[in-house]
């Protein structure tokens, strides 16, 4: 059969063309679809369709007579079939999302969402307000729904991922109105929904804000449609007017009369059923058997049906079916127009011609054609490619595309990749519109979206050869297409878990998947419980690994996969799911099995002082680790006799531990150590209490009794517990400066020789900006040093001195430019002049 020439299919209104594609023939059940409520997905999307509860229905006339929701392709072939028990359906709707959600808006204010990718349905309500007065309608658009209750309140959703209800103003009518249309947030100037409700002869406009009348007398109205682009309104009269406007109601645009006729059954035809747009200047009037596309200027053109219609806006155009068969109107652009009208001489049409008559006679004047196109060549070639685009026949595509490359190959500098990508994207577009797919997209449908959701709409309708297909033509990544098809096969198999095991493992074994835990949850909810513990084995990403492992009862798997992660928080939220999950004695055995989580826990409890730490390691009979404990919780306590009475428990539980020789010496130590503390703060004169010693190290012990001068005591601490003599020296030193005391340093530094030096004397001398006295130790210092020394402390002339003793020309210049008496100065300079000349 004879392809018909795209021209056959145009339609004139006025100067601008309309063309109406035959889609499909309907492949479903001859079915009366006006028994049905109808919603069909925009982008070339499913179609559910569910018994109209309000109607009777003849026993054994329909072949659909459940209350279930049935899905249809575009093309007529069943998708789905989703089970629906409940209250009545107000509405019904599809959103725009990958997923194709169907959205079911109940009469007693519930939203039940399904979805076609096979996930668990949710619900959630529309507030009190809807549950107590009821839902009568609803509208809706992309992302969003408004819901009017019994008593005409509007109820809205703005975002159907996070329902949250809100109210508009109340409108203040008594009656329903006559019709009502949602203009969507993205449209409007407020960026907030806003409703128009056709009320007596005018039209109201209600926001969040409040209420607008627009003043209008040729109403009443019986249906209102809002242009995609929000910039006009199309207005139908109950008595047969159709009109476009501005969205302030203040221009007519164009405007169509249907009410000439008289007859009762040409009345009845009067006002349309619903009205979609056909892109942003021309509006389709669904008049049951006839759709009218009213043009920019009142012109029309009548589309007559043998069945009632149905109609879905396209970003491009409409979608118009019935029972039998689907059809697409759409504006002929103007690409289209230069090659394919007849009678065309636009060097793009030229360029077609000559590429025809090349292809079928051969003629040699196809060449003088194409040469005769010259520098406008590369527009020809251009504007060939956009019209393969717009061209919905294969064989035309083909024919435009042959003469678009016919066209490059007389161009030197033509980039090619435009015309590369378009036939990618059309070979990709015409296997999305396949009767077995029933994806009928355009291609500016196809390119509005993202590859990701045309691959989701395809394993929607379980098409996984063809998703892979397309992702690998693509060259995009292919996990989604995997990942849905094994969940597929899981929820599909009746076979055991070993044996579908390797049926996954076969197909997956040449394509590593990036992420196994949607395949395991999916086995998992299933009943394959092994099966989602080995795939989840393959998982990469603990964090992804072990909440499901958790969920699935698998705890000493998830705290095994949290520590090879090495991710310390994902150890911790193993650690207080099991707290949660246990008694606190498998609790203990839990994470005893696992050192480093173990130790975690220990590193929590001391830093929040979680009493459970003490608990933990009398169980686990770790016994230096609670006497540690104890001294830890003991660190800044004041009372003497309770921290000695803490100190010999921890040192009876050090006992029990064989292996604790060396923690238990130290314990004795200390608890000495605190004995004597007591002790002296006992003896302290009370005239003068000063502060306590508990608390204070050996050190610090000896220190503060050598700054209040007992020296005797002491000297009975270093000898008691076998203090150094270096690091008694360090100490006492240190305290005697404190002390001022340096009658007494001079009998350190005098009594025997110093194990530290002298230095340190100097030092800490200086330190405490006491010259003189570091002055005396300066010449029991290493000669080397001496010079330093005194030049530190401002002693220029011994400094000077002590750099001649030991001949150091570079201690002596630093000197001279120290100094400032001239008298040393001089004499210091002859010197390095003595010492350089020798």
């Amino acid at each position: 059969m004879a392809v018909q020439h795209p021209t056959n299919e145009w339609h004139a209104l006025q100067d601008t063309f309309y063309r109406k594609h035959r889609l499909y023939q309907m492949q479903w059940a001859e079915l009366d679809l006006s028994k049905f409520r109808i919603a069909a997905s925009s982008f070339g999307g499913p179609i559910a369709l569910v018994r109209d509860e309000r109607q009777l229905l003849e026993a054994g006339s329909m072949p659909v007579l459940d209350t279930a929701i049935h899905v249809y392709s575009a093309s007529g072939h069943v998708i789905g079939r989703i089970e629906y028990e409940g209250p009545h359906i107000a509405g019904l709707c599809w959103t725009s999302s990958e997923e194709e959600q169907l959205l079911c808006v109940q009469e007693d204010g519930n939203v039940r969402v399904f979805s076609l990718s096979g996930r668990e349905p949710v619900s959630f309500s529309l507030g009190v307000e809807a549950k107590e007065k009821g839902i009568i309608d609803c509208s809706f658009w992309d992302q969003g729904l408004v819901a009017m209750t019994s008593d005409f309140q509007l109820i809205y959703i703005a975002d159907i991922n996070e329902p949250k209800p809100r109210m508009l103003a109340n409108p203040g009518i008594s009656e329903p109105p006559h019709c009502w249309a949602v203009v969507p947030p993205q449209v409007t100037l407020s960026r907030h929904v806003e409703v128009l409700m056709a009320v007596g002869h005018t039209i109201l406009a209600v926001d969040a804000a409040g209420v607008q009348d627009q003043l209008l007398e040729q109403g009443p109205y019986a249906c209102i449609s809002i242009s995609p682009n929000g910039r006009l309104a199309a207005l139908c009269s109950a008595a047969g007017r159709v009109q476009v406007v501005s969205m302030d109601f203040q221009r007519s645009f164009s405007e169509l009369d249907r009410s000439t006729t008289n007859t009762t059954e040409q009345q009845e035809l009067l006002v349309p059923l619903d009205m979609a747009w056909c892109g942003s200047d021309a509006v389709l009037a669904n008049f049951g058997t006839e759709a009218v596309l009213v043009g920019p200027f009142g012109d029309s053109l009548s589309f007559v049906y043998d069945a009632p219609v149905h109609l879905v806006q396209e970003l491009d155009g409409v979608r118009i079916f019935n029972a039998s068969a689907h059809e697409f109107v759409s504006r002929v652009g103007e690409d289209s127009r230069h090659v394919l009208q007849i009678g065309s001489t636009a060097p793009a049409a030229l360029l077609y011609d000559a590429s025809d008559g090349l292809l079928r006679a051969h003629s040699a004047r196809a060449d003088e054609i194409v040469r005769s196109i010259g520098d406008e060549m590369a527009a020809a070639v251009d504007t060939c490619i956009a019209a393969a685009g717009a061209e919905p026949i294969v064989e035309f595509q083909q024919q435009l595309l042959r003469a678009s490359s016919l066209g490059k190959s007389f161009l030197t500098t033509y980039n090619g990749d435009k015309l590369v990508d378009m036939c990618r994207c059309l070979r990709i577009v015409n296997n999305l519109g396949a009767y077995a797919v029933g994806l009928p997209v355009s291609l500016v449908q196809f390119q509005s979206l993202p590859l990701e959701q045309w691959v989701a709409r395809l394993l929607n309708r379980n098409l996984h050869r063809l998703a892979l297909q397309l992702c690998t033509y693509a060259e995009a990544p292919a996990d989604q297409v995997y990942v849905h098809w094994a969940c597929a096969k899981i929820r599909a198999s009746t076979l055991d878990d070993d044996a579908l095991y390797r049926q996954l493992s076969d197909k997956l074994q040449t394509h590593s998947l990036s992420s196994y835990v949607d395949v395991a949850e999916v086995a998992n909810r299933c009943g394959y419980r092994r099966l989602a513990i080995r795939l989840l084995q393959h998982e990469p990403r603990a964090a992804s690994q072990v909440p499901l492992l958790i969920s699935m009862g698998q705890d000493e798997a998830a705290m095994d996969a949290a520590v090879r992660s090495g991710d310390a928080d994902l150890v911790y939220f193993v650690i207080f799911h099991l707290f949660k999950a246990l008694s606190l004695a498998d609790f203990f055995h839990a994470i005893a099995r696992t050192p480093p989580a173990a130790r975690l826990f220990e590193k929590y409890c001391m830093e929040t002082g979680s009493p459970v730490l003490e608990d933990y390691y009398f169980q686990d009979d770790a016994f230096a680790e609670s006497a540690r404990l104890i001294v830890i919780e003991n660190l800044q306590q004041t009372d003497a006799a309770r921290l000695l009475a803490n100190l010999k428990v921890a040192l009876k539980i050090l006992h029990n531990d064989k292996t604790a020789v060396r923690e238990t010496r130290a314990m004795e130590t200390q608890i000495k150590l605190v004995e004597i503390q007591r002790q002296l703060d006992h003896n302290r004169d009370s005239s003068a209490p000063g502060e306590s010693f508990i608390g204070l190290t050996l050190n610090q012990t000896i220190s503060r009794c050598l700054r209040e001068g007992n020296y005797t005591q002491a000297n009975k601490l270093r000898g008691d517990f076998s203090v150094p003599e270096v690091r008694y020296y360090w100490i006492k030193l240190r305290a005697l400066v404190q002390r001022r005391d340096w009658a007494e340093l001079a009998r350190l530094a005098s009594a025997k020789k110093s194990p530290i030096g002298y230095r340190p004397f100097v030092d800490e001398c200086v330190t405490a900006l006491q010259f003189q006295e570091a002055a005396r130790y300066i010449p029991k210092c290493e000669a080397r040093d001496r010079a330093m020394l005194f030049l530190r402390i401002g002693f220029f002339r011994e400094a000077a001195e002590a750099a001649m003793q030991s001949r150091d020309v570079d201690a002596l210049r630093q000197i001279h430019d120290a100094a400032r008496e001239p008298t040393l100065q001089h004499e210091i300079t002859q010197q390095i002049e003595r010492l350089v000349n020798t």
